[in-house]
């Protein structure tokens, strides 16, 4: 049997032609500059030949190693693949949320656990709204946008209507009886670009309302919580906040929604097996009582 390259050795290999250094390679490894030119002469000798050319600009790979460097990537890059779904148990199921869907979430993947009790959700939340399932490591996802995208499964939740909401403390303060009163409180905005409220204010034929001024948060549930605190009013999907509004942590004002184009939908990749009928997501919206995206 032949015997195959020092593996250790290819992965300090990579990591050199990566960052074209052997200090940041050592850094990278959290290892010393010595190990690593260790690692590349043991390469070295077992090829027989040199792996890299040291000039004035750095380091270049021999003709060579151009031919290798390819080769190793895809390897390793397969056996990354290939463990990150054995090192998951076959009940798991590895679930994508945005942070800004999680309030509306929570509750359904609560009682879907109950009745799935067999299974082990693993549940990653961020502030993207998409999923790439060929370089990301889930089952399923909540994505948000005007479409799901290309190559996946879709299942749509429900339409983004935006509409005001704030705490029921702030009014008991300031009488907010119509729109033009928003003038006298500070907006709460989720994007920099504030086009929530630009948009809300314009279909609700807001004058004097000056859209641009208020803070502007990184997330829709970073704005919400401000919301709850009482330092201003929010806009946001009446679908998200629909716990909150239901447990009086939120009221929204008025009954003026606004849909945005955008939804939200549970999205899952054709490799998906064994995992649960995603038509049983929980898809109630208690539009009596409102939320916000």
């Amino acid at each position: 049997m032949r015997r195959l390259p020092p593996l250790h050795a290819l992965q300090v290999f990579e990591m050199v032609a990566r960052h074209g250094s052997f200090t940041r390679a050592a850094e990278y490894l959290f290892l010393t500059q010595g190990a690593v030119s260790r690692q590349i002469l043991a390469l070295e000798d077992y090829y027989q030949f040199p792996l890299f050319i040291r000039g004035p600009k750095g380091l270049t790979l021999t003709a060579e190693a151009e031919m290798l460097l390819p080769t190793v990537r895809e390897s390793f890059g397969r056996i990354e693949e290939v463990s990150l779904r054995l090192i998951r148990q076959r009940t798991d199921v590895a679930l994508k949320v945005p942070t800004c869907a999680m309030r509306w979430m929570l509750p359904r993947i609560m009682r879907f656990q109950l009745e799935h009790r067999d299974l082990q959700l693993q549940i990653t939340t961020t502030w993207q709204h998409d999923v790439d399932f060929k370089a990301e490591p889930f089952d399923a996802a909540i994505i948000y946008g005007s479409s799901p995208g290309a190559d996946v499964h879709a299942v749509p939740l429900f339409e983004e209507q935006i509409t005001p909401l704030c705490a029921p403390e702030l009014l008991g303060k300031t009488p907010l009886k119509c729109v033009d009163d928003l003038a006298q409180f500070t907006l709460l905005h989720p994007t920099r670009d504030h086009r929530d409220w630009k948009l809300w204010l314009g279909h609700a034929g807001a004058s004097g309302v000056v859209a641009n001024l208020g803070p502007s948060f990184d997330t829709l549930d970073l704005e919400t919580n401000a919301a709850m605190q009482g330092f201003g009013v929010a806009i946001s999907d009446r679908t998200l906040v629909s716990e909150d509004v239901a447990a009086r942590r939120l009221v929204m004002p008025f009954d003026t929604f606004v849909e945005t184009g955008s939804r939200y939908y549970f999205a899952y990749p054709d490799c998906v097996a064994g995992q649960p009928n995603p038509e049983r997501v929980d898809r109630r919206e208690p539009r009596e009582t409102g939320a916000s995206r």
